[in-house]
């Protein structure tokens, strides 16, 4: 997909959309209310086609940075590898060799393996796997990739400052002095959980499938580990987990039931948070709340929600990007069944990076090909003021 001309095709519509609202603010034929009703119309649509013009962008370069990801992966090698000594055997070589289909078998003494010896197993490596795995985790969850993201070289705990309270200013007199405004702050501890599976391909399904068995096992791979790491991301509760963004949301607006939720409602929501945190902000619901969502209108008999324009693009209600994830509550009293804020603000910290590594030893007495995937992290929201939740009493 072209996200450039996608971007370069939005701007240009929010273009003819600004000369439109121009025109009806000077056509005097029409009344006040007239003319604040077709503004409200176009506005709605040109923030519709700057969050599309913002996410084509974005696409674009999450799709170069996995491309680049994959290419240095590919090279990959694990360090420290010790060399064959001289006249010495490298038994490892040639079973990776063999479990590679580079030869067609090799006569040895059978051995026990033990971890760290490199002639018994101890060698892993990673291969362009790591790019298929990574792409999966982006796909899986539109937050992981607005939230912020800190990766340190290590897992120790970090302090963070948390902002739940903002300074306030106030006139002053000549000759006099300044009046004193703190924000209010905390701070939070954030450690690093450790997520991670293993998955397994015989050599036969390996070398058989006409299908892109590696690529397969790559993307259930990042897609179980982003399941877990964003079901805790978003709904955890702090203990022994991240603190989830959702969890953090405070109350904004309340509403009976998910049937009875309302577009007055949404309005709400949307101006229970302040206005700079409303630029990038999102909603996200689940997907059992979208049918309702989507019969909703506006006063004038038009339906809130509009459909992404382009593949990719995120569709839009009340000309918010809207976002779906199966960890929202749907039911009872007090659930979050909506919530609205800046995804930007929230912390996401992972101890180095993903890591992938590939074995053709770990199972080589049952034959197999073995990926370790393994995810260290957490994450908290720093700023209490960026995120409402929309939620029911019943």
């Amino acid at each position: 997909m072209d996200f450039a001309a996608a971007a370069k095709a939005a701007l240009e519509k929010r273009a003819g959309l600004i000369n439109e609202l121009r025109s009806v603010e000077a056509d005097t034929s029409l009344s006040e209310a007239e003319k604040r009703t077709r503004v409200e119309r176009i506005d709605v649509d040109v923030r519709g086609l700057e969050a599309e013009a913002r996410e084509a962008v974005e696409r674009g370069e999450r799709e170069a940075e996995v491309r680049s990801l994959a290419t240095r992966a590919g090279g990959l090698v694990l360090p420290g590898a010790p060399e064959a000594r001289q006249g010495e055997r490298d038994e490892a070589a040639e079973l990776r060799a063999v479990a590679r289909g580079d030869s067609p078998g090799v006569d040895f003494d059978l051995r026990t393996a033990t971890s760290g010896t490199a002639a018994n197993a101890g060698n892993t490596f990673a291969t362009t796997f790591v790019g298929q795995v990574i792409e999966a985790m982006r796909v899986r969850s539109d937050f992981f990739s607005k939230a912020r993201t800190l990766t340190t070289g290590s897992g120790e705990t970090i302090e963070y400052p948390v902002k739940n309270g903002r300074p306030t200013a106030a006139q002053v007199s000549e000759n006099t002095a300044y009046g004193k405004s703190d924000g209010s702050w905390t701070k939070t501890n954030i450690g690093a959980y450790k997520y991670g599976i293993i998955v397994e391909a015989t050599q036969e399904i390996v070398d058989d499938s006409q299908l892109d068995i590696l690529g397969i096992l790559a993307e259930d791979a990042g897609e179980a580990v982003a399941d877990k790491v964003m079901a805790d991301l978003l709904v955890g509760n702090g203990t022994g987990k991240p603190w989830g963004w959702i969890t953090r949301a405070t109350g904004g607006v309340n509403a009976a039931n998910l049937a009875g939720v309302t577009t007055d409602n949404l309005i709400d929501l949307q101006h229970s948070i302040l206005r700079p945190y409303r630029r990038n902000a999102v909603f996200m619901t689940s997907d059992q709340a979208v049918q309702g969502l989507r019969k909703l209108k506006d006063s004038t008999g038009n339906y809130i929600w509009q459909p992404a324009l382009t593949a990719g693009a995120p569709d839009t209600i009340l000309g918010t990007p809207i976002m779906t994830d199966p960890n929202v509550a749907t039911s009872g009293a007090g659930a979050k069944v909506l919530v609205y804020g800046d995804p930007s603000k929230y912390l996401i910290r992972q101890a180095k990076n993903l890591r992938v590594v590939r074995s053709d030893e770990y199972g080589y007495d049952r034959d197999v090909v073995a990926f370790k995937v393994t995810w260290r992290g957490s994450g908290d929201l720093f700023d209490l003021a960026s995120v409402k939740a929309l939620t029911v009493t019943a």
